[in-house]
């Protein structure tokens, strides 16, 4: 897919350009600084999907109201390891980043911690914040709730939540370990992008809303269509993508008193977070070592011809990050574009933004 005249923006410059760009719609700095932060940070690890080309869309929810710019979030203990958040229709990034915080300060002190958060907004890539537990040598969950755009293995029409669940673990000379997934066969944002690129969609990722497969994603978004749960299929395990969308509904819906995606009786998103302190276990010594020893095991691996090594979730992530926070970050022409028709009528200038 086509750059922006093979320009690349400077990490730090973006941040602050986005920060300034949602101070502008009423959101205080300090909220502005942690979400730009965390929405350039999924470019960073080449979430393209969960970052830049949503800030046109945030700053539309800010300034209409979906979204509300200054947020009460408000944080109801249940047990000594366990809350419920009512994020007050936040931004999900400060909505989920206070609910990871909790979980970690109930690990810290008694070896695990849960929360739930409604009443929140979209909240990004999950890998931010499992990755919060794990740069402090614990094991980070996260479930959440999406758009209600994929349908039921049979059904017609959209049923139930795109949603996703992450997973980070730490390690020593390698990692960190990061899955951050969808159980689907796509998300919408890609299904965008290859919009914008002409190209279709592989055969089994939709459906019409007759339930036929499609494969033009302007035709996916016309109609609307719906995504078909990870397997596409029965033949290849339809069901077990379907079954993990449940789960996630049930940890971050119904145990936060929302509902789900099926349901939404307290916000149009809500979510679900764990932190574990690996060393509260009593087998928990030599764990980072054995999560070397296990990726060791992977890279070992033979492979077929043309792979070069078996890669652990994140390890490409990783390698994108370190990558860009040297060279910059590569954006899509149609992102630059609808940023720079926001950047004017806020009156910031885009063009800041590009690594030296």
């Amino acid at each position: 897919m086509k750059t922006y005249a093979s320009k690349k923006a400077n990490v730090d410059k973006l941040q602050r350009f986005v920060s300034n760009a949602l101070q502008k719609v009423g959101v205080a700095k300090p909220d502005a600084d942690l979400t730009a932060t965390m929405l350039v940070g999924a470019d960073l690890r080449g979430i393209e999907s969960h970052g830049m080309m949503n800030l046109c869309e945030y700053l539309r929810g800010l300034r209409t109201g979906a979204i509300n710019p200054h947020p009460t979030v408000k944080v109801s203990a249940g047990s000594p390891t366990t809350v419920s958040v009512d994020g007050d229709r936040g931004l999900g990034f400060i909505v989920g980043y206070r609910a990871m915080t909790e979980c970690l300060r109930m690990a810290q002190e008694y070896g695990t911690g849960w929360a739930t958060a409604c009443n929140s907004t979209h909240s990004g890539a999950g890998a931010y914040y499992v990755l919060m537990a794990a740069e402090r040598d614990m094991i980070g969950m996260h479930w959440s709730t999406g758009g209600s755009t994929v349908a039921a293995p049979g059904g017609k029409r959209r049923l139930i939540g795109n949603n996703v669940m992450a997973f980070a673990a730490p390690g020593i000379r390698h990692g960190p370990f990061v899955l951050d997934m969808a159980p689907t066969m796509a998300i919408a944002n890609k299904l965008h992008m290859l919009q914008w690129a002409g190209k279709p969609m592989p055969e089994g990722w939709a459906v019409d809303q007759q339930g036929i497969p499609v494969t033009d994603p302007n035709r996916y978004f016309a109609e609307p269509g719906a995504i078909l749960p990870l397997g596409s299929t029965a033949a290849n395990g339809v069901h077990k993508g379907f079954g993990l969308l449940l789960i996630i509904d049930i940890l971050s819906g119904l145990l936060s008193g929302d509902g789900g995606s099926m349901l939404r009786k307290k916000g149009e998103h809500s979510h679900a977070f764990c932190a574990l302190r690996i060393d509260a276990f009593p087998s928990g010594g030599a764990f980072k070592d054995l999560m070397d020893e296990m990726i060791e095991k992977l890279h070992a691996t033979p492979t077929v011809e043309a792979i070069d090594h078996v890669r652990y979730p994140g390890e490409r992530g990783n390698a994108i990050a370190q990558e860009r926070r040297a060279n910059g970050i590569p954006l899509q022409q149609h992102v630059v574009d609808e940023i720079r028709g926001v950047a004017k009528e806020l009156k910031l200038s885009f063009e800041d933004v590009w690594q030296d």
